[in-house]
């Protein structure tokens, strides 16, 4: 009989070998399969299966071909491109949704990002990037539009990639973690068109950042970014 696999199981599979890419223990240009996955996450071949499927359509792997698959390389285009699309999308969602924001939830996961000091260890680097991603993602959510929810995990899950390369190199996040909290003053006043520009100078400043880390950094190049 075949095995089932709930939505929640299925999140958490993908979650544990997204982090796993996130922090190039599966580095770029790896090859992975289902045996390699179900030994290293002591997941069924079901699971890993379809793990598999959903990472390759989300171009977080490659298929070389029907038999080798491989963790897509992260490149300087995929740096650029990211920001680009978050610029598009997050100062109009954010301007959207302020009038329903919770407060206290928006403070809640903006604390959770904070850290004192530099990021010196990998848990507390994986800590903080997957809270930044999940404020990301609950603004997303409060518009109730599931493709837009979708784009901005997806956009968020390379994002978690792109600054773990800039923490390794600078041992602190692309942004102040005090902007957040300016921001959420102009979300309670609804300050629309200030948190467009607000939020799209955030944006800026860290691809910015992150751009001048890359460059500076003689063992990355356009290609792999991987350290």
């Amino acid at each position: 009989m075949a095995e089932q696999q709930t939505e929640t199981e299925s999140l958490d599979v993908f979650d544990r070998i997204m982090d796993a890419i996130v922090t190039q223990r599966l580095a770029p240009g790896q090859k992975v399969s289902e045996n390699i996955l179900t030994r290293m996450f002591g997941i069924s071949r079901t699971a890993a299966r379809n793990a598999m499927e959903q990472m390759t359509a989300q171009q977080f792997m490659v298929s070389n071909s029907p038999r080798i698959t491989r963790i897509a390389p992260l490149t300087l285009r995929d740096v650029k491109e990211n920001f680009t699309l978050r610029k598009m999308i997050a100062p109009s969602v954010l301007a959207m949704i302020s009038p329903q924001i919770e407060e206290a939830e928006f403070k809640r996961r903006n604390d959770a990002i904070y850290h004192e000091g530099p990021i010196s260890t990998d848990a507390d680097a994986l800590r903080i990037l997957k809270a930044n991603r999940d404020f990301n993602v609950y603004i997303a959510q409060q518009t109730q539009f599931q493709l837009l929810i979708g784009w901005t995990r997806q956009l968020e899950q390379t994002t978690m990639r792109i600054y773990w390369i800039y923490i390794k190199l600078t041992k602190s996040m692309p942004f102040p973690w005090e902007q957040h909290k300016i921001l959420l003053e102009l979300v309670k006043n609804n300050q629309t068109d200030e948190i467009r520009r607000y939020t799209l100078m955030m944006i800026s400043s860290c691809e910015d950042r992150v751009l001048n880390a890359i460059f500076s950094h003689a063992k990355l190049n356009e290609h792999s970014l991987n350290l």
